[in-house]
């Protein structure tokens, strides 16, 4: 066993274990909590701060101790809507620096901070939340006729087509996204018993608004639903059936384009003298304009345009605050290709936008939860005045396919620079700390995790087909911060490669489900839903070599640890002092009942099979 340096020890987050609240009113006093072990040779500590830009340095004395640490505090008043500190640690080896990223011998700069937020307001509920992601026309067909025609419309040399349920979906140059299967807003109102049975509490709908297309992120018209979904009465009805079922209700929207076909660029193309022209940029009209990554039928939307902006977020019926309203009474907006909104190159109005975007949805509901698409460094919207979260990429999803099975992201798009190697858990660690640590702990715990999307191959996909890590990797989704999301059919052995095979048509037929897989996502589910700690508590990185990485994850009302063994152990010792757990302590596998004592400040394990995960409760 590595014999860890005294600083391992050393803790804080921003939990309420260690900030006495979390979510402070401005000028509010707080109690900051640093946990350090008994015996370390530290001879003072103090809290280093920045009111107003001006370095601030307060002293903090032990409060209390207990059997193997000791707990220094000092009372904090949070004066600004974000308030940075750090620790300066003084021993007889001289300064070391704590930050959200870890413990150093070199100062470092504000940006990896614990930062407390004031004057926020978290959609609590969202951290009791496991939501399930739906590509509406391929979960359930509900009322057949529905379902769009064939030959309905055209776009280029393709045409509608509509395909029976269970075949794969066309790729593009075959079908052109159009064709469909008639899955609609009816028939999720159907299957919200299953759904209930599984665990889910949310739904998240990729876009639902009236489109050309089966994916309809080509929106023609965001005042209402797709008729073939079952048009605005059919969500009312939705929101109903989930009240009944209490589950909560999350929206898509493109706020950076629209479809080529929605009546404001037919208009600006037509005219361009239009009052609608504005809302696009025009290097030559009419057919030279800004798109989305080059595809015509997708031009960008061009926020210099104060009307827009009153259109789409600020003005009192905007778009995005009319949809938060009975009868729809939606809870959250995910906004589509986030990183790339309200950006043309010299235009940079990304953080003005989104500022004014989360004014305007935060007054409609305060509780509304806003969140992005940003497969890259989101950590800049993530600061509490913009997005309430990410669909968490960069700071689980693509880190855990490394660590699982080697799978790069780079694989579905072809590229020349992807990574074929699984990353050990060392590399893993210091990828999600980066991303976890650069945002505040409130903001870092509720960002939207998942382990696939639309956008990305199927979990088994991911694996290699193997159903012990993909087991592994959901058991994570439920026990890493976060809000955790399913992709519909994950949970029953679905497969599926890059889009459009990963979006297949639900199988309905249980004799050709995974059972055994299901009654895992049931299990981890109903721990994540159960556990206090995994809901609410901190985060510390215990371990991390080879295929090995555990954390603790400890709130007010429990503590536990979380071991995960990607390729089998046949002994593992794991140091366990430094999450402040003394010799004596029995910690309680919470998925298998197995129990262990800590002795000599770790605990022994035998043999670990492959794919392992143990809770520890403790």
């Amino acid at each position: 066993m590595t014999t860890l340096h005294w600083t391992a020890g050393l803790h804080h987050d921003g939990s309420a274990v260690y900030v006495s609240n979390p979510t402070p009113k401005a000028d509010e006093k707080v109690t900051i909590t640093l946990r350090a072990p008994i015996n370390a040779p530290i001879h003072k500590v103090f809290l280093r701060s920045a009111p107003d830009g001006e370095g601030h340095h307060a002293e903090m004395t032990i409060a209390r101790r207990d059997a193997i640490s000791a707990y220094w505090t000092v009372e904090f008043q949070a004066t600004m809507p974000r308030n940075h500190y750090r620790f300066r640690i003084l021993t007889r080896e001289g300064a070391y620096f704590l930050n959200a990223l870890g413990v150093s011998r070199a100062d470092g700069p504000d940006w990896y901070d614990f930062k407390l937020l004031t004057d926020y307001i978290t959609p609590a509920w969202a951290l009791d939340s496991v939501f399930y992601q739906i590509f509406p026309d391929r979960f359930h067909n509900g009322v057949p006729a529905l379902t769009v025609k064939p030959g309905a419309w055209r776009v280029g040399a393709h045409s509608v087509q509509v395909r029976p349920w269970g075949t794969a979906p066309l790729p593009w140059r075959e079908g052109g996204n159009l064709d469909f299967f008639g899955g609609d807003l009816p028939g999720i109102g159907q299957k919200l018993d299953y759904l209930q049975r599984l665990g889910i509490t949310g739904i998240y709908l990729t876009p639902i608004f009236t489109s050309r297309s089966n994916h309809r992120y080509n929106i023609e018209d965001f005042d209402h639903v797709d008729p073939h979904l079952g048009g605005n009465a059919a969500l009312a009805d939705l929101r109903r059936a989930l009240d009944e079922h209490h589950m909560t209700l999350m929206l898509d929207l493109t706020p950076n384009h629209v479809g080529s076909t929605h009546p404001w660029f037919t208009e600006a193309q037509t005219d361009p003298n239009a009052p609608t022209t504005e809302f696009f940029t025009f290097y030559q009209h009419p057919n030279d304009y800004a798109m989305w990554l080059g595809v015509r039928t997708l031009p960008k939307l061009n926020y210099r345009s104060e009307k827009l902006r009153a259109i789409m977020y600020a003005g009192h019926e905007s778009i995005m605050r009319r949809w938060l309203r009975e009868p729809y009474r939606i809870d959250a907006w995910r906004l589509d290709v986030a990183n790339m909104t309200a950006r043309q190159g010299s235009i940079q109005l990304d953080h003005k936008v989104g500022r004014g975007m989360r004014r305007a949805v935060k007054a409609e509901n305060p509780q509304a939860y806003l969140i992005g698409e940003n497969f890259f460094d989101a950590t800049p919207y993530l600061q509490g005045d913009e997005l309430d979260a990410v669909m968490n990429y960069q700071g689980f999803n693509i880190p855990m396919w490394r660590w699982l099975s080697g799978f790069d992201n780079g694989f579905a798009w072809g590229a020349g620079w992807s990574d074929h190697v699984e990353i050990p858990s060392e590399a893993f660690t210091e990828h999600i700390a980066a991303y976890r640590s650069a945002i505040p702990w409130v903001i870092a715990n509720q960002q939207f995790n998942q382990l696939g999307s639309h956008d990305t191959p199927r979990i088994l996909n991911i694996v290699g087909g193997d159903r012990a890590l993909a087991k592994l990797g959901v058991s994570l989704l439920m026990t890493y911060p976060g809000v955790p999301c399913v992709y519909y059919g994950d949970e029953i052995g679905m497969t599926g490669a890059a889009d459009p095979d990963n979006r297949r048509t639900m199988i309905w037929d249980e004799s050709e489900w995974d059972q055994e897989l299901f009654q895992h996502y049931q299990t981890v589910i109903a721990l994540r839903k159960s556990a206090p700690a995994l809901k609410h508590g901190g985060y510390q990185q215990i371990y991390a070599q080879g295929g090995v990485f555990a954390f603790q994850r400890h709130s007010t009302e429990q503590r536990l640890i979380i071991v995960a063994a990607r390729d089998g152990e046949t002994e593992l010792t794991l140091p366990i002092w430094h999450a402040g757990i003394a010799d004596g302590a029995t910690l309680t596998d919470l998925l298998s009942g197995r129990a262990w004592t800590v002795q000599a400040g770790a605990i022994t394990f035998g043999a670990l099979d492959k794919a392992t995960l143990l809770v520890l409760e403790g």
